[in-house]
């Protein structure tokens, strides 16, 4: 009892308060501030809570009892900083230390003698003994206080206990005394006197431990004694232990142990918010974790977190007595598992014990041993789970006891799920505790499935901790097996099958990438450097990695590679990231052998070569299941070549030409060649579009490739000093090398496909080479003949030189060994080398290198990839050198294997490909070749087919939505580029390509071709051919951008073009859309005509040709002026100091100055230009540009405008003599006037004899010579030559009307001798007119009559002579061919007005052509005929005239045909030039062929249908239908498909042929014996679908003519139809039946027109049929299930006609009696009568759509053929209602509900002794329409009925 004065020492926090009386009774104030309520609350909550308490009330209890925070919120007390804070357990410390004791392991009882006060006044008690300071007086006091509580367990005062609680909030430090501790812990043991079977109440114990806690909760170091009664109740009753109100206590003793404690949600005893007791009773089972529920439990764990204010409370109270706690612990555990008692029953209490010490490696080995055990007892297992969470959880520190734990925890075997289950989980805790433990872990898994006892969980701990560290594990996987792999015994077939197994059961849930590069990392542990067998390691483990890659393959990787094999593209993503994981797995073997490997062993060459590809899978096959036969037989070859058709990475292929580079390593560079080459080709054969298959970013392998090839000499040997060897390489590497490239570069267009374009010539030759799909040497694309032949030059120098070098060094290497002389015979290297210089001139590959590139082509694809590149475009490259220069047969290829990605092709390459369509299209001509086979056929229709989605595609480009700047000029350019080529085919074809891509968007926009845009509908009206320019081209949406280029082109072209409408055209266009913007762009347009008007002289004669007016070249005229009018206009207002032109064309600049003051500056070209446009006079459409010009240039009454040059400032001659003769021939008075002024006399003379000059003109000559002969005639006298000459020409030109000139005559007559004419010339002077008229009319009534005695084979020899003599003009030909001309055409005359010839002139004129043509001059006849067409053109016009008119002389015809043939051979000679007389031999040719030869039936029946088609010539169509009718007569067979006869007897039925019926009866004679190879030619399915088709065009025609019905049908020929079809056909119906139902009942329902022979044919049908065949008709038209609807009208009237057909009534009465009963012939069933009532309404609907009355009035009409058909069944009648209300009820208010409420209506008015009750839906309808008629006795609810109004029973 005596301890020391220390002890009692309060901790200074416990400030005095003044005393105070409590207040009466139960209750108790706590503090001052309204905390009565919480006092009250305790006190509530102090009692045991209720058995049903939910949990959160539960909670707040605990909140509330635990501690100082539960006890009211307090604030932390302050410390007083006078004295040095000392904590209780400093105070028990010091006391022990006095005693000279440890502290006892037992517990002992209170030491303090108690001093019992009663419960009211406790309080004062102690606040009287601290005002005191009597220390021991309050301890004894609160020892009493506890006694009292000791006393009264069962039931507690509760004013002690909560004056107690008060006490502890305000003053906890009074408790803090070792004498209040001992009894407060005595009250925490269990009172071994109180025995009673209940549990007792808590609630003493848990006051006790909140009060040692408020006591304690500042203290660091707690005393030893809480531990002892922690462990007593743990292994106890555990009353407090598991309280949740004594939480922050027991958790702070818990900190002595260092456990990490698993969260609630992973322990299995779900009795937390119990408040005593062994917690067995009554515990829910725990449902086993699953995977799903792990983010639930964490969830959970973040739930029970501790508040703030508890982890405030938390923190390490025993680190100073840690060693003595641990010991105290370790020997109580000991002894509590040491007795010698069952293992049974072990205590669950005991196991919570242990879960709680785990913190403890001691603890957790003591625990791990029994656990397998524990887990097993049933009674146990709850616990035992938990305690193994507990092991997993701090198995933290990895020293040799841990891992003996993960050993014994390896080896427990669980079977139960749940608890298999549970263990899994405790393994991922266990790999969460410390990093180590992974490794660990896998070790002894691995190595106890090895052992003979092998845990049959092992696959499963395995695939949880896969799954658990997916990236890790397998690295830790790997490493143990080349732990194994490395023992002496050979552990690869065990590896093998081990591998094999954990991939089966892991579900093929393993990183295979990860666990083979940890079975490649470098280990440098001791026994890796010692090992014995090294090379062994390295085999097995590359054997280990193939099977790693094998066992990649997954059951959907199989699938999917099987659905691939089969072209299906099912499950890719597994597929491809299949194989992009084994390309990566080989990229890291290769590295591993490059790098790895030869640090490990220096492996035999073989084994190493062997090792490279196995793991590349190019090895024997055989090799990879020699062991132990996997994979089995059946997926072996599978599954290799899964392995082997993979991507190759570019690491991969560098790493293989690196270890081919080095020496070290033992693959040779020829192999890695070799081994490259493959793998290239095995990769691009993979090639798909969603997987990189080739992807190379390193330009470096070019370099590694080329070096592979080198040749090195020996080294060994010394070459003479100073010599320098050359580059060789190996030619047998060097070949394999470019193609290797090739593929690479296919693959990597953008950048190894570039620099090999750019920096390797030889690859770029390949690459064309695979492109264009030719492979000659020099390659295709050099077009040029010279760069060709110099290319095959320089090919043979450097083979040359090459073949010196090579020997050269081949002698110094034989001089420094062999000593040896070498010649080209002896030579070993020059058959084996050749020269390298990859950047050099591309060199002619081998002949089989060759043949190796364009079978790779085929197979990769190598071209298509090329082509398809846009960045580079290697193939507008090509495109753009070649050009225009020749054709690219390769393109055409190209696009057409581009399987509709056309969009992937440059523009410029599209082009190219429908201009080369186009240009084929012409070649071949329009008409089909007979001779050609179907596949041409479907070939062609391919390729029209691939043109026009080409063209589609290019129109997209120009007029789409996504036309955009750039692929509009490019496409234009490309075009026009060509328009200004020198081949006159290439701008034909660039027109065309033109036309075609620009005109069909004209139409596209929904513009009719007949409306042209307003402003150029003149000149787009007259240029018809050109639209796409003048109207197309404006429209495009980006006009704009394409405005410059297009003017810029058509100003070349218009210089190189030859035809003249197509200049119009271009003219016409730049009159309107030249950009004219810029003063230089101007400038070039104007010079640019201009030159066309002054320099291409025959091109303007011919478009302003003075013989005929033209509207086009009024258009061409307008449109010059008004471009040179508006730069005239520029021109003038331009200030004098603007530069228009540059100083480089200064020469032919003038500087001109008008009169009135403005000046200007232009080529003189452009002056010139326009004064020649002036003398055109002005156009007829509008002349205003054309005065503007003239009043600028030539201006009335003023001097013409002068002229300066720029570079000299010298006067200029504006207007030179060749245009004033322009000028004078003109006729324009104006420039006439101004030609002529100041004229000098030798000037006049040269004028006057020009020709062409305008009678006007020459008078006005002839007097301004006049004039010069009155002022200076010496000086005109000299100028004459000839004065005979000139008198004569003056003579001429006043006979042509031309006054004046008479002075100049006198002057040149003067001097010559009188003549002996001239009283003639007088006297026809006088009447000029007269004569004229006179001689006209001699020369006709002098043509020559021919008789029949004239010879005219000599006549046709004087028209055509065969050797001409040029001197000698025979001037009797024309009169002569006159009068040939006459006979023939009178002769022809006769025959077409019936006469027969008389006397056969044609006929004598063919013969003695004949003769003629078949002598030996045939040739110089047809020559002379050739040269002489204007004669002999019409001559063979009249004899093909005749032969026309007289088709039944077949003598005539066959021997002009024969004359024909005869001179055309002689003029299609290539060397004769084409003409008129060949186009018109040629033209007959084709006609008479057209006409006269028919081969066959079929032959005939396809000239029948391009004469009916394209022709439409009446003559050739009659002559075609009589060849053939005599072909059929002569008894030729009909071999002639249905469809073309068809076409044939259409179109012959369209041009109401004469000959149509004769054609029918022929062929219908001549098809019996076809029919059998062609039922569709049968006669009645002819006639039939003769007749169907006309009913199908009808509505077609009848749109279009709007006329009536009689000209829509057939007319006369629809008459002769329906008489065949009566004819051939009695039934109408029976022997086709198909076709002849869609004649009789087929419906359009689009108000077609009804055929007028359908009511015909029906009336033939009811009349003329068996029964057997209307009953067949009418099951049809009554089936529901019929495929096609009829025609509703034309159904129902032919069954109506079958009711009343007159044979039916035969025999009966003709009278009708009164009382008849109606008798029905028709009887049919529901459905039937449904599909009835389906017809009426039909009809009905189509008529609702013009009235509702006249449906209403047919429904009427049709209702008795309804009846009638229905007999009066009720049932059937019922179900019709049925159906009709059905049928309202769907189609409600609409046309169709109408027309059925109608029917119904109709019906119950018809039947009202059959309707007994109203159909409902009538209820609501509007009643019946006004027309109806009923039979019904009109009662007032019938009336209601009719009116739509209701009628109740009466009863209602």
């Amino acid at each position: 009892m005596n301890r020391p004065k220390a002890a009692a020492v309060r901790r200074p926090g416990a400030v005095p308060k003044p005393s105070a009386h409590p207040p009466p009774g139960d209750f108790i104030a706590l503090g001052s501030k309204g905390q009565g309520g919480e006092g009250k609350a305790a006190g509530s909550l102090l009692k045991p809570a209720p058995a049903g308490l939910p949990s959160e009330r539960k909670r707040d209890a605990a909140a509330a009892l635990a501690g100082p925070p539960g006890l009211g919120g307090l604030a932390k007390r302050p410390k007083l900083a006078s004295t040095p804070p000392l904590s209780a357990l400093g105070r028990l410390a010091e006391a022990a230390v006095a005693e000279k004791r440890a502290i006892s392991p037992s517990i002992k009882e209170p030491s303090v003698i108690p001093i019992e006060v009663g419960p009211t006044v406790l309080l004062e008690e102690i606040e009287a003994a601290e005002a005191e300071g009597n220390d021991d007086r309050i301890e004894g006091v609160l020892c009493g206080a506890v006694k009292q509580l000791k006393m009264n367990r069962a039931k507690p005062d509760t004013t002690l206990y909560l004056s107690l609680m008060y006490l502890a909030k305000i003053k906890p430090n009074i408790f803090a005394t070792e004498g209040v501790i001992e009894a407060l812990c005595s009250l925490l043991r269990r009172d071994a006197s109180i025995n009673f079977k209940a549990k007792g109440n808590s609630l003493v114990s848990v006051l006790a431990c909140n009060l040692l806690m408020a006591a304690y909760e500042e203290d660091e170091n707690w005393p030893e004694i809480f531990v002892k009664v922690y462990i007593e109740d743990s292994l106890g009753e555990r009353i407090w232990v598991d309280s949740p109100h004594c939480k922050t206590f027991v958790d702070n003793i818990q900190t002595a142990f260092n456990t990490k404690m698993p969260p609630k949600s992973m322990l299995l005893h779900g009795e937390v918010g119990r408040s005593s007791g062994d917690l067995s009773a009554g515990s829910s089972p725990h449902p086993s974790m699953t995977e799903e529920e792990d983010s639930q439990s964490e969830l959970l764990i973040a739930e029970e977190k501790m508040s703030p204010e508890q982890e405030g409370q938390l923190m390490p109270r025993y680190d100073d007595l840690a060693e003595s706690v641990e010991e105290y612990v370790l020997d109580m555990l000991r002894d509590q598992l040491n007795r010698r008692q069952p293992m049974d029953n072990v205590s669950r209490n005991l196991l919570r014990l242990l879960t709680a010490t785990c913190g403890y490696k001691e603890v957790r080995q003591m625990a791990v041993q029994r656990l397998e055990m524990w887990l097993q007892n049933p009674k146990l297992t709850k616990p035992a789970q938990d305690l193994l969470m507990s092991v997993c959880m701090n198995c933290n520190t990895h020293s040799s006891e841990d891992m003996e734990v993960i050993s014994n925890l390896i080896k427990i075997r669980l079977k139960p799920k749940v608890l298999l289950n549970h263990y899994m989980l405790c393994v991922r805790e266990l790999l969460n505790a410390h990093r180590d433990n992974l490794g660990t872990t896998i070790k002894f898994v691995i190595f106890n499935e090895l052992s003979n006892a092998r845990n049959p969980n092992n696959m499963q701990i395995l695939y949880t901790v896969l799954q658990h560290s997916s990236e890790q594990a397998p690295k830790y996987l790997a490493m143990v097996f080349q732990d194994l792999l490395t023992t002496k015994d050979d552990y690869l077939r065990a590896s093998r099958a081990l591998l094999r197994e954990i991939i089966k059961q892991t579900k093929h849930e393993i990183n295979f990438q990860a666990f083979c590069l940890g079975l490649m990392q470098e280990r440098k542990e001791a026994q890796y450097a010692e090992m014995e067998f090294k090379e062994r390691f390295v085999i097995h483990i590359t054997d280990l990695l193939a099977v790693s890659m094998m066992l990649g393959i997954t059951a959907q990787v199989k699938e999917a590679g099987i659905a691939w094999d089969k072209g299906e593209k099912k499950n890719l993503e597994v597929l491809r990231s299949f194989q992009n994981q084994i390309a990566a797995i080989q990229r890291d073997a290769v590295w591993w052998l490059h790098t790895v490997v030869p640090s490990i062993s220096k492996l035999a060459p073989k084994d190493y070569v062997h090792c490279l590809h196995k793991v590349l899978f190019t090895e024997q096959p055989e090799t990879y299941y020699k062991w132990d036969n996997w994979p089995p037989e059946s997926d072996r070859n599978f599954f290799l070549r899964l392995c082997s058709e993979v991507p190759i990475l570019e690491d991969t292929l560098m790493r293989i030409l690196v270890i081919g580079l080095s020496r070290d390593l033992p693959l040779g560079p020829a192999d890695a060649m070799e081994l490259a080459d493959h793998l290239v080709k095995r990769a691009a054969a993979v090639q798909a579009d969603d997987v990189e298959v080739l992807r190379v970013e390193r330009i470096q392998l070019i370099d590694a490739v080329l070096n592979l090839c080198t040749y090195h000499h020996p080294e060994n040997i010394q070459l003479p000093p100073g010599y320098q060897p050359p580059n060789l390489a190996i030619s047998t590497l060097y070949w394999k090398a470019w193609p290797l490239l090739l593929v690479v570069a296919a693959f990597n267009p953008e950048n190894i496909g570039l620099a090999a374009w750019e920096e390797y010539p030889s690859l770029k030759m390949l690459m064309e080479m695979v492109m264009t799909n030719n492979y000659s040497y020099p390659q295709c694309t050099l077009t040029d003949e010279e760069t060709r032949t110099e290319m095959i030059n320089r090919e043979l120098q450097i083979s040359q030189r090459e073949k010196q070098e090579i020997l050269a060094f081949e002698g110094h290497l034989a001089a420094a060994s062999t000593k040896q002389t070498i010649t080209e015979s002896s030579s070993l290297l020059l058959s084996q080398l050749t020269s390298l210089d990859p950047q050099g001139p591309p060199r002619r590959p081998p002949p089989h290198v060759l043949e190796q590139v364009k079978s790779l082509n085929q197979s990769l694809r190598l071209g298509h990839l090329l082509c398809r590149s846009r960045h580079p475009d290697f193939l507008l490259n090509i495109i753009q050198r070649q050009a225009s220069s020749q054709s690219m047969p390769w393109l055409a290829d190209l696009v057409q294997s581009s399987e509709g990605s056309l969009d992937v092709l440059p523009v410029q390459c599209l082009c190219e490909f429908l201009l080369h369509d186009a240009a084929d299209e012409s070649t071949s001509g329009e008409e089909e070749e007979e001779g050609e086979s179907k596949e041409q056929r479907a070939k062609k229709r391919q390729r029209q087919q691939k043109q026009r989605q080409l063209l589609g595609r290019l129109q997209d480009l120009l007029l789409g939505p996504k036309a955009d700047e750039q692929t509009t000029c490019e496409v234009l350019d490309y075009f026009l580029r060509r328009l200004s080529s020198s081949q006159v085919a290439s701008r034909v074809l660039a027109m065309k390509g033109l036309s075609l891509v620009l005109s069909e968007g004209g139409l596209r926009d929904g513009e009719e071709k007949d409306h042209p845009m307003e402003e150029d509908s003149g000149d787009s009206e007259l240029l018809q051919g050109y639209q796409w320019l003048l109207r197309d081209l404006p429209r495009l949406p980006l006009f704009d951008s394409v405005r410059a280029t297009t003017a810029l082109a058509l100003q070349q072209a218009i210089h190189m073009e030859t035809d003249p409408q197509t200049i119009s055209a271009y003219l016409v266009y730049l009159s309107q859309h030249a950009p004219v913007e810029e003063q230089g762009q101007h400038n070039d347009l104007a010079l640019d005509v201009a030159r066309l008007i002054v320099e291409r002289s025959t091109i303007m004669s011919h478009l302003f040709s003075k013989l005929s007016y033209c509207a086009e070249s009024d258009a061409v005229l307008v449109a010059l002026l008004s471009i040179f009018s508006r730069y005239i206009k520029r021109m003038r207002q331009s200030k004098e100091g603007e530069e228009v032109y540059s100083w480089s064309e200064s020469q032919d600049q003038v500087f001109l100055r008008w009169t009135s003051g403005e000046t200007a500056t232009m080529h003189i070209l452009v002056v010139h230009a326009m004064v020649i446009l002036l003398t055109l006079g002005p156009p007829q459409a509008g002349d205003g540009d054309f005065y503007t010009l003239l009043d600028i240039w030539f201006p009335e009454k003023k001097p013409l405008p002068t002229a300066f040059l720029v570079d000299t400032s010298e006067e200029a001659l504006l207007l030179p003599d060749w245009l004033k003769l322009r000028m004078i021939r003109s006729e324009v008075p104006r420039l006439v006037d101004a030609a002529l002024q100041d004229l000098e006399p030798q000037q006049l003379l040269l004028f006057v004899q020009s020709f062409g000059i305008p009678v006007s003109s020459m008078s006005k000559l002839l007097q301004y010579l006049d004039q010069a002969v009155s002022h200076d005639p010496q000086t005109l006298e000299q100028n004459i030559m000839d004065k005979n000459y000139m008198a004569h020409l003056v003579e001429v030109q006043h006979e042509r009307g031309a006054t004046g000139g008479q002075t100049f005559h006198s002057l040149l007559t003067a001097s010559l001798p009188a003549r002996r004419d001239s009283a003639e010339t007088a006297r026809s002077k006088s009447s000029p007119e007269n004569s004229q008229g006179q001689s006209r009319i001699r020369t006709l009534s002098q043509v020559r009559v021919l008789g029949p005695e004239d010879d005219l084979a000599g006549i046709f020899l004087q028209l055509f002579p065969l050797n001409p003599d040029p001197r000698w003009q025979n001037s009797n030909l024309r009169p002569l061919a006159l009068a040939l001309q006459q006979a023939l055409g009178q002769e022809l005359a006769r025959i077409r007005q019936g006469n027969t010839p008389v006397t056969g002139i044609t006929a004598r004129l063919l013969q003695a052509v004949a003769a003629l043509i078949n002598s030996p001059h045939s040739g110089a006849l047809v020559m002379a005929m050739h040269r002489n067409h204007f004669i002999s053109c019409p001559l063979m016009r009249q004899l093909y005239q005749y032969q026309r008119c007289m088709p039944q002389d077949t003598a005539f015809s066959s021997l002009f045909f024969k004359v024909l043939m005869q001179m055309l051979q002689w003029l299609e000679n290539p060397a004769v030039e084409d003409g008129p007389l060949r186009a018109q031999l040629k033209a007959f040719a084709v006609q008479y062929s057209s006409r006269h030869r028919i081969s066959d039936v079929r032959g005939g029946f396809l000239h029948l249908t391009e004469a009916l088609t394209f022709r439409r010539d009446p003559d050739l169509i009659s002559s075609t239908v009589r060849a053939i009718i005599a072909t059929l007569k002569s008894g030729e067979k009909c071999n002639v498909e249905p469809e073309l006869i068809s076409k044939a007897l259409q179109g012959l039925i369209e041009t109401h042929s004469p000959y149509l019926e004769e054609l029918l009866t022929v062929l219908f004679s001549a098809t019996v014996e076809t029919t059998a190879r062609f039922p569709a030619m049968k006669p009645v399915a002819v006639v039939s679908s003769l007749l169907l088709q006309d009913k199908e065009e009808t509505p077609v025609k009848k749109e279009l003519d709007s006329c009536s019905t009689e000209a829509a049908s057939l007319g006369p020929s629809s008459g002769l139809l329906n008489d065949w079809l009566e004819m051939l056909d009695p039934e109408v119906i029976s022997s086709c039946p198909d076709l002849q139902q869609k004649l009789l009942f087929s419906w359009n329902k689009a108000g077609s027109q009804v055929p007028s022979f359908r009511p015909y044919l029906l009336a033939l049908l009811t009349h003329q049929s068996s029964w057997t065949t209307l009953h067949q008709c009418i099951r049809l038209l009554l089936c529901r299930n019929r495929e096609q609807r009829f025609d509703p009208t034309a159904s129902l009237d032919f069954l109506w006609a079958c009711i009343h057909i007159p044979r039916i009534w035969q025999g009966r009465d003709q009278r009708t009696p009164q009382k008849r009963r109606e008798e029905f012939v028709l009887h049919l069933k529901a459905p039937e009568l449904i599909s009835m009532v389906e017809l009426i309404l039909a009809e009905a609907e189509t008529r609702y759509q013009n009235t509702e009355e006249a449906s209403c009035t047919l429904i009427q009409s049709r209702l008795p053929l309804l009846l009638s058909c229905s007999h009066g069944d009720l049932e059937s009648i019922k179900k019709v209602t049925e159906y009709l209300t059905r049928c309202i009820q769907q189609w409600g208010s609409s046309s169709v509900g109408k027309c059925c409420q109608d029917l119904l209506l109709q019906m119950y008015l018809q039947l009202p002794e059959q309707l007994v009750s109203m159909p409902e839906v009538l209820l609501s309808s509007e009643g019946a329409r006004d027309s109806s008629t009923c039979k019904t006795p009109v009662t007032p609810s019938r009336q209601k009925a009719a009116c739509g109004m209701p009628t109740w029973p009466a009863g209602s």
